[in-house]
């Protein structure tokens, strides 16, 4: 049985109006659909707790650092013995090197004239005289903008030497003049190899000219060369490249 007790209106406010008594509320219904997102919630909750952001405590390797992982305790790797980058094979080497492919190896990085030699064929024995492929009008013109953007500022557009470098006070030693009897006499090859290992003050150009371009430049510095032969002078004994040789 249920008791009820009915207090007066001042303590109710409402006339007439009597509570019950330990009786029990109206039940709420709850929807499926509430509960599961509910429980996502939580899961959510949950998830972004566990995570933490602190990524320089996370397991990485880092060059050049010890590491416990492999048995050498090295983090850097060493190359597998025998591996060349793909486009790094350099099989041509007078296309590559500016060498003849019966030079020795040792003969590869900036060989230097011999000291008693007599002549251009056998300060630079070693160099090939011809081109490794046909020169073009077109590589022409692109030479000639390689040799004004590169070479211009030390030997002058010209090519005597008085590039406004030079004019301007780097000129101990001097820059080479391309119409010495010496560099008319020259290999092509000889060419190739200080634009690639550098000469004396001049450093290394490789970085910035590719190997067809270098080749490029030298054929607009023989033409230099040719236009401003003095009378009686003995012109380049650099042969045009073979007609109808594929370029590379």
């Amino acid at each position: 049985m249920l008791s009820y007790r009915t207090k007066p209106d001042a303590e109710t406010r409402r006339h007439g109006d009597a509570e019950k008594i330990g009786s029990p509320g109206p039940r709420v219904p709850v929807s499926p659909r509430l509960i599961l997102v509910l429980l996502l919630l939580s899961a959510g909750c949950a998830f972004i707790t566990a995570c933490r952001r602190d990524m320089q405590d996370q397991p990485k390797m880092i060059a050049y650092r010890e590491n416990s992982f492999y048995k050498d305790g090295t983090g850097s790797r060493p190359l597998v013995e025998g591996t060349v980058p793909r486009g790094f094979l350099r099989q041509d080497r007078e296309l590559y090197f500016g060498k003849k492919a019966t030079a020795p190896a040792g003969a590869l990085p900036g060989a230097t004239p011999a000291a008693n030699a007599n002549s251009p064929t056998a300060a630079y024995a070693d160099d090939v005289d011809t081109f490794p492929f046909p020169i073009t009008k077109d590589d022409l013109a692109r030479g000639e903008e390689r040799f004004n953007i590169y070479c211009s500022v030390c030997h002058g557009k010209t090519g005597n030497g008085d590039g406004m470098v030079a004019r301007r006070g780097f000129n101990r030693p001097s820059p080479a003049n391309y119409h010495q009897d010496r560099l008319r006499q020259a290999p092509v090859g000889h060419f190739f190899d200080v634009m690639t290992n550098g000469w004396g003050a001049m450093p290394s150009y490789a970085s910035q000219v590719s190997v067809e371009d270098r080749w490029r430049i030298i054929a607009y510095v023989r033409a230099l060369q040719l236009s401003q032969m003095p009378a009686g002078a003995a012109p380049s004994p650099t042969p045009a490249a073979t007609e109808g040789a594929p370029k590379k």
